[in-house]
């Protein structure tokens, strides 16, 4: 017979352990992303950079460089992502925990 509560106790924690993973993972990239051109594009927007003498905006060097803090923690998220998908593989495969 099946334990249904089991199973959706099962599908409950994997749902919202993977999301957690892609949140970490997602947050990591945007921490990389500061001090991106981009932003560097979107100051020169706002400023009214398209007159005559406009800069081409894909040269615009960083105006801001990413702080090493943003740096740190996103290596940080994904040293979690990595550990995260390691135990995965550890509770997976059975020769790990004989």
């Amino acid at each position: 017979m099946i334990a249904w509560s089991a199973l959706g106790i099962e599908f409950v924690v994997s749902l919202v352990a993977a999301g957690g993973v892609v949140a970490v993972f997602a947050l990591g990239l945007r921490l990389l992303a500061v001090g991106a051109p981009a932003e560097a594009r979107a100051a020169a927007e706002r400023v009214g950079a398209d007159g005559p003498g406009a800069v081409d905006q894909a040269e615009l060097p960083l105006t801001h460089p990413r702080p090493p803090w943003a740096s740190l923690a996103a290596c940080l998220c994904f040293a979690l992502v990595i550990a995260a998908v390691l135990y995965g593989i550890y509770l997976i495969i059975p020769q790990f925990h004989q």
